[in-house]
């Protein structure tokens, strides 16, 4: 499927068929072949100077393949998860917060932030979430939230779908390593230093083994 561009808007064709305008598409998911879906926004922008800058003022909503739209009307959709044919979920913003929903609708309840890999990007069933300026993960399938607060979240681990392993910090760019099963602390403290060296390899039970308790 083919995105064409115009002076005033966007449409998608295929030589078959073709689709009604839109103001505004996102060059991702059913155009780039990923998905047989797209994001986009009825309303024109491509009057206004600037136009990008509006981008966040109108309504977006999914389509199929067959142009039919899929999802309500949302001040914001995140083009990971279902556009990009990464999983079945999709993040909405609305009023400075973000959930997951799914075609099904909304499977998550809203948080300040969702941290975009992991569930929503297919990699396992967790994401980190963001309340009263606090991380913690949940299981998108459940709601339930599996660990208490942290002040910063790190993606690597469980969340990326590799063992029950995950990072977390209390503060002051110090890291522990946990155990997602038992809720155990694994490792003595750390810093962004080591932090960063473990990333690079991505293996948190190697990282355990080095850094020790």
């Amino acid at each position: 499927m083919k995105l064409i561009e115009t002076q005033l808007y966007f449409y998608l064709e295929n030589g078959e068929k073709r689709s009604p305008n839109y103001g505004y598409v996102f060059n991702v998911g059913l155009p780039k072949k990923e998905s047989d879906y797209f994001l986009a926004t009825e309303q024109i922008v491509k009057d206004k100077p600037d136009y990008l800058k509006y981008l966040k003022e109108v309504k977006w909503a999914i389509y199929d393949k067959n142009f039919e739209r899929k999802t309500a009307y949302h001040t914001w959709i995140h083009t990971a998860g279902l556009v990009k044919g990464q999983s079945p979920f999709y993040k909405v913003e609305e009023n400075k917060m973000e959930a997951l929903f799914t075609l099904e609708g909304q499977k998550t309840e809203f948080f300040e932030k969702i941290r975009d890999r992991g569930a929503l990007t297919g990699e396992s069933i967790y994401f980190w979430g963001k309340r009263n300026g606090k991380f913690a993960i949940y299981n998108v399938h459940t709601g339930e939230k599996l660990t208490e607060d942290f002040k910063s979240s790190v993606l690597a681990g469980v969340i990326l779908g590799r063992g029950t392993y995950f990072v977390g910090s209390y503060g002051e760019e110090i890291f522990y390593i946990f155990d997602l099963i038992t809720g155990e602390r694994l490792t003595k403290a750390f810093d962004e230093h080591k932090l960063i060296e473990i990333l690079k390899h991505g293996d948190l039970e190697r990282a355990v083994d080095e850094i020790g308790k």
